[in-house]
């Protein structure tokens, strides 16, 4: 696994620890981006990149599900919840 780009860990372990600063993520990512130093590649990837985008510039997976979380993007592909139930009982 390769690095990942200058700041973007430390930006994610910041707002861990800062969730009052969370909504910055969709509010003003600039502002976030500029306070650690993330280049304009690592931007462009943080604000419109799948999972395994983020996965192969080298984030740390827990850390590429909490960014998605805090940018409202999805962290997989949806499936019905009762999908999973109705296979169980079918199962069982």
């Amino acid at each position: 696994m390769q690095a990942p780009p200058a700041g973007v860990h430390a930006l994610i372990e910041y707002l861990v620890r800062h969730p009052d600063e969370r909504g910055l993520v969709k509010a003003d990512p600039d502002a976030l981006f500029d306070r650690f130093g993330i280049g304009d590649a690592a931007r462009d990837l943080l604000q419109s990149g799948s999972r395994d985008d983020l996965s192969r510039m080298g984030v740390h997976g827990n850390y590429v599900i909490k960014w998605l979380i805090w940018s409202g993007r999805p962290t997989m592909p949806f499936f019905a919840m009762s999908h999973y139930f109705d296979r169980r009982l079918a199962d069982g």
